[in-house]
């Protein structure tokens, strides 16, 4: 029994590898897997390789009797508790040790047998896969895993589409990738390969809540999750610092982590003084709360605007959906790293478990009883400025609605786009529609993505037990995880590693065991983070309405660097791939620059999309040493 080294921090690393290993390298498989500078993951078996340093306990991985086990990402159990994991795994085939561990990681084994691998429930560590005749290649990037097939790291235009228009419609996504031919393995999933090469996939956990379990229950389980998240990064001794921004559940983390740090906590909020988000104020009335909290305030300036530095924007393995606002992100990073942070809490994660997504009405409609729903529909029209039988019918017609025929309505709407933006009400859906953006994609593209919905409607199914509700904050926390993953990737060249408790397993499990529609109160923030942290974080936090909002900034960024985004649009790789028409974009875009309001959020993605077309990297594993 061997316990591998950990290795120290460094820009990119990943993990890469094929099942199983072929006896002689057929002529598909690319030269250069493995790369130079690759090492093996377990000594002796060469089925799985790293490349690059990796921050102490990112990689950690075990070996017996031939049989390898690696997690990659956050896992808090110690060294005996993998190693009795794996034992557990090999002699008895049963793996339900390895998905439970504290924490947020992926977790490989490989044996002789066959190669299993499970992701963390947020999706914060994805694995991507790509069947080859034979055996099946993987990695940490999908251009790994497309470099490990040998196969050509190509768009997928249809995921890309998607992603731009509608990204909270899964079904259209499903496992693929944005690279074709390279399949994603998400949240909550696992992945099995047997001696023959053959993939099977499964959703290992669910989540479907209990709708038995009260308020008061979920909220005794987050509190034991979210403090012991919490306390696991303080015990690992390393300096600490956290976000600030006066919002719920940055702050409420902030707070967590003064009440066990034997040192005053570092926290910081970003400002721009002049397009302020609003969270200044809340910043420094909440930090004098606390003699323990140091406040540092980063100061926004022209050069952290939205749309800064579009030319400086790093190659990134999928779009990023900080691309636009890098400048500002790296501003916030070298702050808190001058600060001495080596692990940085941060609240990602929070909104989609805490805030249910307006279709959780049409549940309520469903289990609740009349005069539960009767008061959410006024409450919730009152706070929208709605008419309150306006909001009911959307819910009672959601209600009946099954996301197959919410597939069918989004085909018609992609081939007939709307004029205008969605409104609020539109949000009580089991996806919204998309407004005018839909008309930035060409008529083929609109007709390809309409035919794919129409396919994912003959197959689609409904889970027992979750609800729309629950279904929306799956969605809506597998994208934070992804963003709090290229945040991390962003993060490592200033040596900080960014920490979200919100996505470690335990937290994830705390939430979605509660039925959406039991987590909701109109009249309330967050019921369930007050109820969990009552005593302990204080209340004017947990009773502070709305958040920051950056949309002024994001408005000032677009007029003033309009030449940059336009040279964007008007050699747009998007186009030449025939996936959007750069005419209807750039008439968007003018509209923004006359102050009109416009689909900013698709704006952003669609900027995203091309600047990661624009850095795709056709050979992407690395064959000079690693610096």
């Amino acid at each position: 029994m061997t316990l591998l080294t950990r290795l120290p921090a460094q820009c990119a690393p990943y993990v890469a590898g094929t099942f199983p290993v072929p006896a002689a390298v057929p002529q598909s498989v690319d030269a250069d897997f493995p790369a130079h500078g690759m090492s093996r993951v377990w000594p002796g078996l060469s089925s799985l390789w790293s490349w690059g340093r990796w921050r102490s306990g990112e990689l950690r991985g075990v070996t017996y009797k031939g049989a390898g086990l690696v997690t990659l990402g956050q896992c808090f159990a110690d060294d005996r508790q993998l190693t009795a994991g794996l034992v557990q795994a090999v002699e008895s085939d049963r793996w339900e040790a390895l998905i439970r561990w504290p924490g947020s990681y992926l977790v490989i084994m490989a044996r002789d047998d066959g190669l299993l691998a499970f992701t963390d429930l947020a999706g914060q560590f994805p694995l991507y896969y790509c069947p080859v005749p034979g055996r099946v290649a993987f990695g940490s990037r999908p251009a790994i895993a497309a470099a490990a097939a040998g196969i050509p790291a190509r768009p997928d235009r249809a995921t890309l589409a998607a992603q731009i228009l509608c990204p909270t419609a899964d079904p259209l996504f499903g496992e693929r990738s944005v690279l074709d031919g390279v399949h994603r393995l998400g949240g909550g999933q696992a992945l099995r390969i047997d001696a023959a090469g053959h993939p099977e996939t499964w959703t290992y956990d669910p989540l479907i809540p209990d709708r038995h379990v009260s308020l008061a229950d979920g909220a005794e389980a987050l509190r034991a999750a979210l403090t012991a998240a919490v306390g696991a990064r303080v015990d690992l001794g390393e300096r600490l610092t956290a976000d600030f921004s006066g919002g719920l559940d940055s702050t409420s983390l902030a707070f967590l982590a003064a009440h066990r740090t034997r040192t005053p906590l570092p926290v910081f909020v970003y400002h721009h003084p002049d397009a302020p988000a609003g969270d200044l104020e809340h910043a420094e009335r909440f930090a004098r709360l606390d003699g323990r909290l140091e406040l540092t305030v980063l100061p926004g300036s022209r050069q952290t605007l939205t749309y800064h530095g579009l030319d400086q924007v790093r190659p990134a393995g999928q779009p990023e959906a900080a691309a636009v606002n890098s400048a500002r992100l790296r501003v916030r990073l070298a702050g808190i790293a001058a600060g001495g942070s080596a692990i940085h809490l941060g609240g990602e994660g929070g909104d989609a478990l805490l805030v249910p997504a307006a279709g959780y009405l049409a549940d309520l409609a469903r289990q609740g009883g009349p005069r539960t729903f009767g008061r959410h529909c006024r409450d919730v029209a009152k706070a929208r400025r709605e008419a309150p039988t306006a909001v009911a019918a959307r819910a009672l017609r959601l209600s009946r609605t099954s996301p197959a025929g919410a597939l069918q309505r989004l085909a018609d709407r992609l081939e007939r786009p709307a004029e205008g933006i969605p409104q609020w009400l539109d949000t009580i859906a089991w996806w919204p529609d998309p407004g005018s953006e839909a008309g930035w994609l060409t008529g083929a593209m609109r007709g390809e993505l309409a035919e794919l919905a129409r396919s994912r409607a003959r197959t689609e199914t409904v889970t027992p037990g979750i609800g729309v509700g629950d279904r929306t904050a799956l969605t809506e926390l597998r994208i934070a995880a992804t963003v709090q993953q290229q945040l991390s990737d962003t993060a490592r060249e200033f040596e900080v590693w960014p920490h979200a408790p919100f996505l470690d397993n335990d937290v994830v499990r705390a939430c979605t065991g509660l039925s959406s529609y039991h987590r909701a109160d109109p009249r309330a923030v967050k019921p369930l983070l007050g109820a969990a942290l009552a005593g302990l974080v204080p209340e004017p936090v947990l009773t502070r309405r709305g958040k920051g909002n950056y949309t002024a900034e994001d408005y000032q960024g677009a007029r003033l660097h309009a030449k940059e985004i336009r040279s964007l649009l008007t050699g747009s790789r998007l186009a030449d791939l025939g996936i959007i028409d750069q005419g209807a974009v750039i008439g968007s875009l003018d509209r923004v620059l006359m102050g009109i309001r416009a689909p900013l959020p698709a704006l952003n993605r669609l900027l995203s999309a091309e600047l990661w077309l624009r850095g795709l990297d056709r050979r992407p594993l690395r064959t000079d040493p690693p610096s």
